[in-house]
C-alpha cells in the first residue's frame, strides 16, 4: 500500500486559517481516495483473477456465446433493482454513453473472450489482455484529448514486461501469435480502453451504481434476445448443469455485476489508466489460484509480481 503523505505548496503559508483548513481537508480526501483505489483494485484483481477457474468449468457444457451472453444477462438482472430504484434519476442525456459503455465494456468483450478462450492458450490470452492499459492511453490520446505522460508510458511498459514474465512462468512457454483469434483479444482490449476513457470523460458526474445498473440493463436485454437463439435456457434446467449454473451466476452477479460498479467507482476517483492496470494483477491471482490447485510455482512468479507492482506505482504517480 502507498504511504500516505500530504503535499501542500508554498502558498499554504500565506493562507488564512479557514483556507488552510480547507486545503488540509482536500489533501486528506485525496489521500483517502488513493487508498480506497488501491483496495478496490486488489479486490477486482481477486474477483476477476478467479473468473478463469469458473469459466473453465462452465465452458464444458455451455458454448462461448452462451457463456458470454449468459453472464451479462445475469449481471443485468442482478443490478436491475438499482436501475428501477434510480429510474427517476436516469440521465437521459447520457443514454448513448451508457449504452456504448455496456457494449464496449461488457457484452462484446464477454462474447469475444468466450470465443477466443477455446482457441488460444491461456498464456497468450493473458498476455494480450494485459495490453488494456496501453490502449487506455492510446485511445485517450486519439479520441479523448488525453496527454500521455512519460512516467505513464514507462509504467505501461514495465507492467507489461512483468505480466509477460508472470505468464511465461506458469508452465506454457510458447506464445503463438499466428492465430486470428489473437486479433479478437486485441479488439476486446481496445474496447476496454475506449470504455475506460468513455466513463472517465462523459460519465464522470454520474454515480457508479447508475452507470453500471443501466448500462448492464441495456446490454442484458440484448443478451437475452441473443440467448433465445441458443439452447441456454433449456440447458440451465438440466440437473447435471445446476452446479455450472451456480458458477455462471457468480460470474454474472459478482464478476460482472458488482465488479462493474466498483470498477466504475475506481475510474471516477483515480484515472482510467490506473483502473485498467488491474489487468496486470489478474494473472497474479490466477497463478496463485493454480498454486492451490496443485500447480508448480517458479521463482519467476515473484519476480513478475514485483515488476508489475513497480509498473502500477508509476501509473499512479503524480507529476
Amino acid at each position: 500500500m502507498p504511504k500516505i503523505t500530504i503535499n501542500l505548496d508554498n502558498s499554504f503559508k500565506n493562507c488564512n486559517f479557514d483556507k488552510k483548513t480547507t486545503l488540509i481537508k482536500k489533501a486528506l480526501a485525496n489521500e483517502d481516495k488513493t487508498l480506497i483505489s488501491w483496495i478496490l483494485l486488489l479486490f477486482l484483481a481477486f474477483v476477476w483473477g478467479l473468473s478463469f477457474i469458473l469459466v473453465k468449468k462452465v465452458v464444458v457444457n455451455f458454448s462461448a456465446i452462451e457463456l458470454g451472453a449468459g453472464r451479462i444477462f445475469i449481471a443485468g438482472i442482478s443490478l436491475s433493482p438499482w436501475a428501477f430504484m434510480n429510474f427517476r434519476n436516469f440521465p437521459k442525456d447520457k443514454t448513448l454513453p451508457l449504452l456504448a459503455s455496456g457494449l464496449l465494456g461488457y457484452l462484446i468483450p464477454a462474447v469475444i473472450f468466450g470465443l477466443a478462450g477455446s482457441k488460444l492458450n491461456s498464456s497468450l490470452a493473458g498476455t494480450l489482455n494485459a495490453t488494456t492499459p496501453l490502449f487506455v492511453l492510446v485511445m485517450g490520446a486519439l479520441f479523448f484529448s488525453k496527454k500521455i505522460e512519460k512516467f505513464q508510458f514507462t509504467g505501461i511498459i514495465i507492467g507489461f514486461i512483468g505480466s509477460l514474465i508472470l505468464i511465461l512462468s506458469g508452465g506454457s512457454h510458447t506464445l503463438d501469435f499466428n492465430n486470428p483469434y489473437a486479433l479478437l483479444i486485441i479488439a476486446a482490449t481496445i474496447m476496454y480502453g475506449t470504455n475506460a476513457n468513455l466513463v472517465g470523460t462523459h460519465l464522470s458526474t454520474v454515480k457508479p451504481i447508475i452507470i453500471s445498473s443501466f448500462s448492464l440493463l441495456f446490454v442484458g436485454l440484448i443478451a437475452f434476445f441473443v440467448l433465445l437463439g441458443t439452447d441456454f435456457f433449456q440447458k440451465i434446467f438440466l440437473p447435471e448443469n445446476h452446479l455450472l449454473l451456480l458458477y455462471l451466476m457468480l460470474l454474472g452477479a459478482i464478476n460482472s455485476g458488482l465488479a462493474a460498479v466498483l470498477y466504475n467507482y475506481v475510474l471516477q476517483i483515480s484515472s482510467p489508466v490506473f483502473a485498467s492496470s488491474v489487468t496486470y494483477l489478474i494473472p497474479i491471482v490466477a497463478t496463485l489460484a493454480g498454486l492451490f490447485d496443485g500447480e508448480t510455482i517458479s521463482i519467476w512468479l515473484y519476480v513478475g509480481m514485483a515488476i508489475i507492482l513497480v509498473g502500477i506505482y508509476l501509473l499512479n504517480k503524480k507529476k
